[in-house]
């Protein structure tokens, strides 16, 4: 009776692990990606448990002054829903796309492409 327990249990437990790992949803997103129009603009998107970070990297021309030619980074938090990132940006939310055929993100009207 012990072993037929045993048995259920890690029948049981094995089901779960095996159910959430169909769960995972988002990773197309992750990575460093590319401005295909404008080169120096970067996003970097991680991924920590359910949420995600996007970090935008642009160069102005009050950086390049200022900062000596270095970019301004931007740090948002985001979330995973409905196949796209939701980005809360403070006021407003934005929102990047990932569209499937060619491996590419839509944000902010601009094509961003992994960077290789």
């Amino acid at each position: 009776m012990k072993r037929f327990t045993t048995i259920i249990f890690l029948t049981v437990i094995m089901g779960v692990v095996a159910a959430g790992c169909g769960n995972i949803t988002g990773n197309q997103f992750v990575g460093n990606w590319v401005n295909s129009e404008r080169a120096a603009e970067t996003l970097e998107i991680t991924r920590t448990g359910d949420s995600f970070t996007v970090t935008q990297s642009t160069p102005t021309i009050v950086a390049k002054i200022i900062n000596n030619g270095e970019k301004i980074l931007k740090k948002y938090p985001a979330t995973f829903k409905e196949d796209l990132l939701i980005l809360n940006t403070g006021p407003e939310t934005s929102r990047i796309s990932h569209v499937k055929d060619g491996d590419y993100l839509l944000f902010e009207g601009h094509k961003f492409v992994r960077q290789k």
